[in-house]
């Protein structure tokens, strides 16, 4: 069980509570609520990958999934003012091997004019990559159960003053905890990016600069590692830590804490009946990234999508993921720069047993590669296609297809160093069809439905998979 979760509920509860009984001059803006239960099985003792990642983690992949969803959200808006209130909740049944009972969101928003304060866990999209179709962005995607924190935001983009909706902004900055359950126990987390966009007629440019360390708590061997408002501030900044501290001397020559950033851009064009759009992430995970030693590293993304959702063909969407030179020098092996990994911070990016960024770099020991960290495969080529449309008002279906070309870790070629890097290859392919049919119309009540597979030697067995679930949804209105 998720106990962490529950922490959050008694403050979190009172501002649901005030959510239901408005005050003052408080006007109801809407709620919604639902419940649905699906259940996940495969043909081997585990489940196909596009079953379990991108999930916030509530999908157990190493066995047959009963799963129950309760949810609610609830907005408030002040009549004749800029202030804004939010609550909301995700809770999750599941019996697996790994039963359990947990929260992926439990939260509370406080907006006035362009800024919002959220206390709790919930999701914040990171990245300017595809909301829909995506297999998932390299900072911060789907695939972990979101993280609790405290953050400042603006509400989206926002205007740039005196450049007439030309020029906006998109800001955040927050603080988190990522738990004891770790090899460097309760650490800190620090988030924010920025960006900017130009708007011109048809055309919005947004370039922008994402930023999340994982950082303090206490070590195994060195103990409570730096974690003052002091250290706190070369942590914003991407300094190294004090030479005085107790740091590890990598954190006293490079910088404090375990870095995973990017510069981030995306273009947008939008006719009239359609926007194509297409983005690029450079990954950063070091002070050499920044300066562009792997240029290739990262992720490209290239889509249309139709104005109008009710369409048989409503958005197709091409990835393109490479981690292949990690900053590596041509004359060392591929993959130095270890993605994910740290050689403080062991448990590496990653909470709750999921990778916090692309689930394509994997987490979990695999047959056939040594990883002698966490990580077990971070350098990796892939290419992801995702299409989703509605030929109907009722029925709705997405679907995915992922090819990806693994190499594991630096850790295998270090151990083999006379074998060349193309012989340490393993090619996979994942899909997934997902379908929801809404039995009648206005009644919220919806059949979901999906079939799974992998084919390839990442895994040393084919995996097929079928769920079928029922759910009910009530929206405001």
């Amino acid at each position: 069980m998720r106990r962490l979760a529950f922490r959050f509920f008694p403050g979190l509860s009172i501002l649901i509570l005030l959510a239901f009984f408005p005050i003052g001059s408080y006007a109801q803006n809407g709620v919604s609520y639902g419940l649905g239960t699906s259940i996940y099985a495969g043909s081997s003792d585990h489940l196909p990958f596009w079953f379990y990642a991108n999930t916030d983690g509530t999908v157990d992949p190493g066995s047959n999934n009963l799963l129950t969803h309760l949810y609610s959200r609830y907005a408030l808006s002040q009549a004749d003012s800029k202030l804004r209130l939010t609550t909301g909740f995700d809770a999750y049944s599941r019996f697996s091997e790994k039963n359990a009972l947990f929260f992926t969101q439990l939260y509370g928003r406080i907006g006035y004019a362009f800024l919002n304060l959220t206390v709790g866990r919930f999701y914040n999209k990171v990245g300017m990559n595809d909301q829909n179709l995506s297999m998932g962005s390299m900072e911060v995607s789907r695939n972990a159960t979101p993280i609790p924190r405290i953050e400042l935001s603006t509400n989206g983009f926002t205007n740039v003053p005196l450049t007439q909706g030309y020029l906006q902004f998109k800001a955040m900055i927050s603080h988190g905890w990522l738990g004891s359950d770790r090899y460097v126990s309760n650490p800190y987390l620090h988030q924010k990016y920025f960006y900017l966009k130009v708007h011109y007629k048809m055309f919005e440019g947004i370039g922008g600069i994402i930023h999340n360390v994982t950082w303090g708590g206490t070590h195994p061997k060195y103990g409570k590692l730096p974690s003052s408002l002091s250290d706190y501030l070369r942590v914003v900044f991407g300094d190294a830590a004090a030479n005085t501290s107790n740091a590890p001397n990598g954190e006293k020559t490079n910088v404090i804490g375990n870095s995973v950033a990017g510069y981030d851009f995306r273009l947008n064009v939008n006719f009239d009946k359609f926007q194509i759009k297409a983005y690029r992430l450079f990954y950063l995970e070091d002070k050499v990234s920044t300066r562009f030693r792997s240029p290739w590293d990262g992720m490209w993304g290239l889509g249309i999508q139709l104005t109008d959702p009710n369409s048989f063909v409503n958005e197709i969407l091409w990835e393109h993921l490479n981690t292949k030179r990690q900053d590596s020098f041509d004359w060392e092996p591929r993959g130095t720069a270890s993605y994910y990994s740290h050689f403080v911070y062991q448990t590496g990016w990653t909470y709750e047993g999921n990778v916090i960024g692309n689930p394509l770099l994997l987490d979990r020991p695999n047959p056939n590669f040594v990883g002698t960290r966490n990580i077990s495969n971070n350098i990796i080529i892939a290419h992801h296609f995702g299409i989703k449309g509605r030929p109907t008002k009722r029925f709705r279906y997405l679907a995915y297809f992922t090819y990806s070309r693994n190499y594991g870790t630096v850790s295998d070629q270090r151990q083999a160093p006379n074998k060349a890097l193309h012989a340490f290859r393993v090619d996979e392919y994942s899909t997934l069809l997902r379908t929801r049919y809404l039995l009648l119309p206005g009644s919220g009540i919806s059949l979901t439905g999906a079939i799974a597979w992998d084919i390839g030697d990442l895994y040393k067995a084919n995996r097929f998979g079928l769920q079928v679930g029922i759910r009910w949804d009530h929206i405001a209105r």
